[in-house]
């Protein structure tokens, strides 16, 4: 349930409430202050002294608005989100529902009214507590400033080239902490001929988040090794081999750190799937390209900007499946994503979707040209594979000779025959 957990609080739901609570709780000292200082008699500075007929009209102003932007703000977010559904993607939802802007802002109208209707219920003939009315105007203050930068928000929500950028660089986040940093020689020294301990999934789902530094420190009290079966993303059926361990069967403490590191969910999640990332992209791209959008342009922008995330892995090389304990011996196997696989995943299908397509097919030209100039020997290979493929499928929608030799020209590096 970890990744339930993460995006209950990362959603619409736990950082405005636990930020609303916050601010409605803050009513108690600041009215308890007021009384203290009430019956000390000290006169009060002219910025804070008030009626009672005003404080309660002040503060039941505040209250109304507050809660009246409130539902204006969830109504302009769910306009947000029908908007992204059927123009970018609708797997953007959860990005938007844990934007922090519109969780701030949630949160603050929320706890606004909550003060100052607490205030309110403290205000009469025998107490004016004038510095949390203070505090309420200070508040109304700040949600009108934090509503403003909502509105500011929200208009660049709903372009494409921003939330692109957004999501390339979390991808490229995701994939730079996969570069190599693993040695040959753990790969050698992972046996798993001892794993004899099959742990099984007790329930079907996706992998969203295996807690890798988890499983290498259970590893590591054991004294034993555990080869993980599965990878962020995969959908696992009830009754599948989740992973291989080399510690007794009957050891039920252990097999339940196991399956408490390896989260299963009902549904995809970009938590630690990069998977998930390529695709949000890849789907944003091939709705473009497809002939009821054709917006060329915003495909051309997703190769970008997955050709941006791949940078580091084409010249430096992605790391092993093998994991080290502190002590440098290999304790964890995770089948992770090679390099190929994220050639592979990331252009062919932009490939596929670009036949016919001389804009998009010369610009995918532009992009394997760039990787190829940064890449290592081996990612070099890959993309003259690439490379060969692009030009049979520009080849394949019958283009004219000029367009298919300006290709050739645009791949300027030797293509595999």
């Amino acid at each position: 349930m970890k990744m339930k957990s993460v995006l209950t609080l990362n959603g619409l739901l736990g950082i405005p409430g636990g930020i609303a609570i916050g601010l409605w709780l803050l009513a108690i000292p600041l009215i308890w202050l007021d009384t203290q200082y009430t019956l000390f008699g000290s006169p009060l500075p002219f910025w804070l002294a008030i009626s009672d007929d005003t404080a309660r009209s002040l503060l039941a102003t505040i209250a109304t608005a507050a809660i009246t932007t409130l539902g204006l703000v969830y109504s302009i977010m769910l306009v947000v989100f029908t908007l992204a559904a059927g123009n970018i993607a609708p797997r953007l939802l959860q990005r938007f529902s844990r934007d922090r802007v519109n969780q701030v802002t949630a949160g603050l109208l929320g706890g606004t009214f909550l003060f100052s209707l607490s205030v309110l219920r403290a205000t009469g003939p025998d107490l004016r507590p004038e510095f949390s009315i203070a505090m309420a105007f200070v508040l109304a203050a700040v949600s009108v400033l934090q509503v403003i930068h909502f509105v500011h928000s929200v208009s660049r929500s709903v372009t494409i080239d921003a939330e692109v950028a957004k999501i390339s660089e979390h991808l490229e986040r995701q994939v730079n902490a996969l570069l190599a940093e693993t040695d040959q020689r753990d790969e050698e020294e992972f046996n798993e001929q001892d794993l004899d301990t099959a742990i099984k999934a007790q329930q079907s789902g996706y992998v969203t988040i295996i807690d890798e530094a988890a499983l290498l420190e259970l590893a590591r009290h054991h004294q034993a090794m555990i080869a993980v079966r599965v990878a962020p993303g995969d959908f696992v059926l009830s009754g599948q081999v989740l992973a291989a361990a080399g510690f007794a069967a009957d050891d039920g403490k252990a097999i339940a750190a196991v399956h408490a590191a390896i989260s299963l969910e009902p549904y995809r999640g970009a938590v630690d799937d990069i998977r998930f990332s390529i695709r949000i992209l890849l789907e944003i791209a091939l709705r473009a390209l497809s002939p009821g959008v054709n917006d060329s342009f915003t495909a051309v922008t997703c190769a970008d900007r997955i050709a941006a995330a791949l940078v580091l892995p084409v010249s430096e090389g992605l790391r092993g499946d093998v994991r080290s304990d502190r002590d440098g011996v290999a304790r964890l196997k995770v089948p992770g994503l090679s390099l190929e696989d994220l050639l592979n995943m990331t252009l062919h299908p932009l490939r596929q979707a670009s036949r016919g397509n001389i804009l998009m097919l010369d610009h995918l030209g532009v992009v394997l040209k760039s990787l190829y100039s940064v890449a290592g020997s081996d990612a070099r290979a890959l993309i003259r594979v690439h490379g060969k493929a692009l030009l049979e499928t520009a080849a394949a929608g019958e283009p004219i000779a000029q367009d298919l030799d300006f290709l050739r020209k645009r791949l300027d590096f030797e293509i595999d025959s």
